[in-house]
């Protein structure tokens, strides 16, 4: 994958997220715990990104996964107001992160 400007950030993004969405689909309880987050930040987050975090909350209810890990502008955008990378454990964020950073240094080198 060639990475623009933005691109290390959403390429990032969405791997946290599929990852995110393989651990939502083995274990669906998972699902309680990102409704409660989103409710959490409804309480002090900015009211300008409210009507992601409603989509986020219809996603969820709904398991429309393909939309939290789909290539378009408007799955980008919702994944910057998402609490999903939440569920990952350090080491897989850590890991995503590093083959991101990774990849950059190769396309910089």
């Amino acid at each position: 994958m060639k990475l623009t400007h933005h691109g290390p950030q959403d390429y990032q993004s969405l791997l946290m997220h599929q990852e995110a969405v393989r651990m939502l689909e083995a274990d669906p309880s998972l699902m309680e715990r990102l409704l409660a987050i989103l409710a959490d930040w409804d309480t002090h987050v900015s009211s300008r990104s409210r009507p992601l975090r409603e989509k986020w909350v219809q996603i969820i209810k709904d398991q429309n996964w393909s939309l939290a890990v789909e290539d378009s502008e408007l799955a980008n955008q919702l994944r910057q107001a998402s609490p999903m990378a939440s569920l990952l454990p350090s080491n897989v964020r850590f890991e995503i992160i590093r083959q991101v950073r990774a990849l950059k240094d190769q396309q910089h080198a």
